[in-house]
């Protein structure tokens, strides 16, 4: 059996297992205490992990549940059984995927915690560099959320020798995009794309095409920000039917917001305008405030530069209008009053103001504990 027919294989195990466990048009919330009491042993250990990767894009609470679930069933592995390394090792793993479904829920203290406990863990069992290394990839997103990009790239290096020394590339390519990720977070794009070069060369289509399609997305997004929008646009036509096969929706908006950025860099005003609307509102339709904020704050940046000073004044309502409905951080609104008041003013320094707009919210976006 391919690699590929292992993973669907693993998949619908967990899926058979979960559908049993959840009978009777329950839901994963429904679990009874003596359901909960019931998961016990190797095999739903590897099914509830399973299940919480595979729902990781599409149901963060999932993942999250899966995740509490698989470190209850660890914590209750029989070390007279399977051996007390062996048992310390399962530990170490369901701890550090429940604190990184943690991560993706923004509980970054309970995300901390749980690593803790995953390091402790892992320092008791096997010292299997293969756990290792998935321990410390998990804490690499950890440490990324919390901006600390050396430690992480520092980390990821470590990870990328120990598999590339045992012969395994696709996870080898894998730590170096995510090196990339944290390059491209410390603001140094060249590194970026070196870096996602190298990983694209060893990662494997076959085991992973949704990575493949996300370093592309990524490597796109570092020339378009270098400046290099002829090669960003030949590489986007070159892979758009790949990014429709292996993105959501939420991806091909965000392409096509990518897109608009890079019509507007080849001063392409007309199509950038109506990449950006689109954007924008497809944002907004699906819940998705904070891109839908700074896609329309790209659109603003390019009237400011057609001295459309009267529209950017109307967006900068809307956007304030929205933010105060949803009570989102005072401060926020306040920067969009500042880009109002410019707006009337005359329109000096707009797209210093419409820079500075931006980078708060990316911030807000970053820190959900800031937003409220």
């Amino acid at each position: 059996m391919t690699n590929g027919g292992l993973v669907a294989a693993g998949r619908q195990q967990a899926v058979a297992f979960l559908t049993e466990l959840l009978s009777g048009g329950r839901s994963w919330r429904d679990l009874s205490a003596s359901d909960i009491a019931t998961l016990q042993g190797l095999p739903k250990l590897r099914a509830l992990l399973d299940a919480g990767h595979f729902l990781r894009h599409h149901d963060p609470q999932a993942t999250l549940r899966f995740g509490q679930l698989a470190r209850y069933v660890a914590d209750r592995l029989d070390p007279k059984e399977l051996g007390r390394a062996a048992v310390a090792d399962l530990r170490a793993l369901a701890w550090a995927e429940l604190a990184n479904a943690y991560r993706i829920c923004d509980e970054l203290p309970s995300a901390s915690r749980a690593m803790n406990r995953a390091i402790h863990w892992a320092y008791r069992g096997s010292r299997s560099e293969l756990l290792l290394a998935r321990v410390a990839d998990l804490l690499v997103s950890l440490l990324a959320n919390q901006r600390r990009f050396q430690e992480g790239r520092g980390l990821l290096n470590l990870v990328f020798q120990l598999h590339g020394r045992e012969g395994r590339q696709h996870l080898a390519g894998r730590a170096l995009v995510s090196a990339a990720h944290l390059a491209a977070a410390e603001g140094v794009p060249g590194d970026a794309i070196l870096l996602l070069r190298r990983g694209l060369a060893l990662l494997d289509p076959d085991l992973d095409p949704q990575l493949i399609a996300q370093t592309l997305r990524n490597m796109i997004a570092m020339l378009a920000e270098l400046g290099r929008f002829r090669t960003a646009r030949r590489l986007l036509w070159r892979c758009r039917m790949l990014f429709v096969e292996h993105g959501n929706a939420i991806d091909l908006l965000r392409l096509r917001w990518l897109e608009g950025r890079i019509y507007a860099g080849l001063s392409d005003s007309s199509k950038a305008e109506a990449a950006f609307k689109e954007t924008r509102a497809g944002f907004a339709e699906r819940g998705q405030v904070y891109p839908a904020a700074l896609a329309g704050l790209d659109l603003a940046a390019l009237w400011a530069r057609q001295g459309r000073f009267n529209e950017i004044h109307s967006l900068a309502q809307e956007m304030v209008a929205t933010f105060r409905a949803l009570r989102i951080a005072r401060e926020a609104i306040v920067t969009l009053l500042i880009l109002q008041r410019a707006c009337l003013s005359g329109g000096g320094q707009l797209l210093e103001i419409i820079d500075m707009v931006v980078t708060f919210l990316k911030d807000l976006e970053r820190q959900p504990a800031k937003r409220a």
